[in-house]
Order: C-alpha cells, then sequence, then structure tokens
C-alpha cells in the first residue's frame, strides 16, 4: 500500500501540470527592439529645423514684394542679445511709509483743541540701463553677410547706438534734467521712430554642441511676432567641408569652417522667407 501511493504522487503531479499548460493565459507583451546608438553629430543633425527655405532668387523676389517701398523695413538687429522686456532704467527695491499722530488741548481763555497728522512715505530705487556692447564678441563677418543680404531685398539694417544718439540729439534742449537720460525709454522711442522691425539673434544655450542660432522678429508697430525659428546658417544640401593637412604623423583630416559672412547671408535669407509668409 505504502508503495502505491509513493508512485502514484508523480503521476499526479504530472497531470496537474499538464492541466495547468492548457489553461490560456495573457499573452506576454514584447519587448520594443532597441534603438541603433547615435553619434553626436547624428543626434544635433536631429533636433535641427528639416524645413528648407525655397531658392535665394526667390526668397527676395517675394520679400520685395511682400515690402515694395525702397530701404523697408527698417530692421534693427540685437546681436546676441534679446530685446528687454524692462520699459525703465529704474526700478525699485522697496517702499515703506511713517505715520505720526500728535494732539495738543489748550485751557483757558483761549481754551481750544488741536490735532494733526503726517505720513512720510520714502521709495528706494536703483538704475540698471543698457548693457554695454562688447564689439571683440561680435563677429564682424556674420554682420557683414547678413546687411548685404538685406540689402539684396531691399531692407535697411538700423544701427541701434547711431539712432538712439539721433533720437537723443533731437530731444536736447539743454536743460540739467536732459543730462541723463533713460536709456531703455530711449532705446524704444528710437525704435518706434527710426526701426520697423526687431531682429533678435543669439547663440543657443547649447551652441557648441548644434551650432544652432536662434532668431525671432518682432513689429514695433504692433508688437506682432513675425518670425521665431533656429538655424545653424548652412545653406539647404550644403555639407560639411574638410581638408587634409600634412602633420609629422602623416595626414589629417581638419574640418572647413563654413565664412561667416555665408552664415550672416544664410541666416538673413532664412529670415526674409519667414516674413514674407
Amino acid at each position: 500500500m505504502k508503495t502505491f501511493v509513493a508512485l502514484a504522487l508523480p503521476f499526479a503531479w504530472l497531470a496537474s501540470s499538464q492541466v495547468l499548460a492548457q489553461q490560456d493565459h495573457p499573452a506576454t507583451e514584447m519587448m520594443a527592439p532597441a534603438q541603433v546608438p547615435m553619434s553626436e553629430e547624428a543626434y544635433a543633425e536631429s533636433l535641427r529645423d528639416q524645413s528648407q527655405r525655397p531658392p535665394e532668387q526667390d526668397v527676395i523676389s517675394r520679400f520685395r514684394q511682400a515690402f515694395p517701398d525702397q530701404g523697408k523695413p527698417r530692421i534693427a538687429v540685437f546681436w546676441n542679445r534679446e530685446f528687454p522686456s524692462r520699459v525703465s532704467d529704474w526700478y525699485s527695491h522697496y517702499r515703506g511709509s511713517l505715520n505720526a499722530k500728535g494732539e495738543l488741548s489748550v485751557t483757558g481763555k483761549e481754551a481750544r483743541e488741536e490735532k494733526g497728522r503726517a505720513t512720510l512715505t520714502m521709495e528706494q530705487e536703483s538704475r540698471g540701463g543698457l548693457r554695454t556692447s562688447d564689439r571683440n564678441a561680435i563677429a564682424m563677418g556674420l554682420q557683414g553677410g547678413l546687411i548685404s543680404a538685406f540689402k539684396q531685398g531691399g531692407a535697411t539694417v538700423i544701427d541701434q547706438a547711431m539712432a538712439q544718439r539721433i533720437t537723443d540729439n533731437a530731444l536736447e534742449d539743454g536743460t540739467f534734467e536732459r543730462a541723463s537720460p533713460d536709456q531703455l525709454r530711449l532705446q524704444m522711442r528710437a525704435l518706434s521712430q527710426q526701426a520697423d522691425y526687431v531682429l533678435e539673434l543669439v547663440v543657443g544655450s547649447e551652441f557648441d554642441r548644434d551650432g544652432l542660432y536662434q532668431v525671432r522678429v518682432l513689429s514695433v508697430k504692433d508688437a506682432s511676432v513675425l518670425a521665431v525659428f533656429n538655424t545653424d546658417g548652412k545653406p539647404p544640401g550644403s555639407e560639411d567641408q574638410h581638408a587634409w593637412v600634412v602633420a609629422e604623423s602623416g595626414f589629417e583630416k581638419r574640418d572647413r569652417p563654413q565664412p561667416m559672412s555665408a552664415t550672416g547671408k544664410e541666416i538673413a535669407l532664412h529670415t526674409m522667407a519667414q516674413m514674407s509668409q
């Protein structure tokens, strides 16, 4: 009897296993296939705006049609700095007030009672002003290429410093208050009189890695935004250029960077294409 029980247990276990195997169970989710690793260059390329601008002559022709007046639009370029949101050089840190109350009573023939109250308010202000320009940090070739392309489209690029001096000189009346004008208010006054649009051209936060410029175009007249885009300043279909240089260990492959004037020209063409839409 004991021998029968010992032999029956393995058969019972096998039978129960077959029954469990035949029961329905939810399908196991399949793992997504692993992605192919990307190089730094390929990753940076995937972040770029893949939209291509029209051919150069088409861009200039459409821009001239959108802005038919010669010398228009007038564009003030903010080189590697954003348009400030503050409207005045002056800003307040804190404000405090001091209240005093007094009473006076006189008895006798001239009996009278007087009460008084005085309030004193104090406010501390500081002056910030505009950031001074650093010409050593500005690529003159970039400016030259951008200005030349805009001139081909019939536009005029405005120098902000000169515009502010012209505007300030027109306001000069010899009084003491004119000795130190509010620079931010003067800047906005000059833009409203001397420019039609403001173009912000700044390098991106990851410029060393992806080489992207950030561009924004604002209307001085109605504060509308005409264009916002990123660009590497390279013409459509262009490829990185290289050169083989003789070195002590043999030949070395070195990058041949695109001239800054060509980068400035491409940024201007991309901007004109956006403004003409």
